[in-house]
């Protein structure tokens, strides 16, 4: 799980659940899992990639109608508590998925809101190839 980063948030603020939703900003050029996260990236680029080096392969995520991004990993104690998880399933296991957290979508009657969420293999190269390919979001 070591070898596994998270690029396209780098910078941004976030709310931090594990600490009562405290805003703070990213300061890492990539995001690294050493322990429990539960965070959300508010305003969050439309494409957003997971590297895993071990695997060598690469996750993108292209999202549209969603500003916000969910990164979550329990961790060790957090699994153990956790009855449908087994207590070394965090480290096969990362949630980085497209949101609408800090400002929910309030529809009235007859309006409509699209989101959209792709999530695509991709060989593992160099990732920023990956986010600056034309026609992505």
């Amino acid at each position: 799980f070591s070898e596994v980063r998270i690029e396209g948030l780098e910078t941004l603020d976030y709310l931090d659940n594990l600490s009562q939703r405290e805003r703070h900003t990213e300061q890492g050029d990539a995001i690294t899992f050493e322990s429990e996260v539960d965070r959300v990236y508010v305003s969050s680029p439309n494409v957003i990639a997971v590297l895993d080096h071990e695997k060598k392969r690469t996750f993108v995520i292209r999202k549209d109608g969603l500003p916000d991004t969910v990164v979550w990993n329990p961790w060790e104690k957090k699994a153990k508590t956790m009855a449908d998880f087994g207590d070394e399933e965090y480290k096969q296991t990362l949630c980085v998925d497209a949101a609408a957290a800090e400002r929910p979508i309030t529809l009235r009657p007859g309006e409509e809101w699209t989101g959209r969420l792709e999530l695509s293999a991709v060989p593992s190269t160099n990732c920023s190839d990956h986010l600056d390919q034309p026609g992505i979001m």
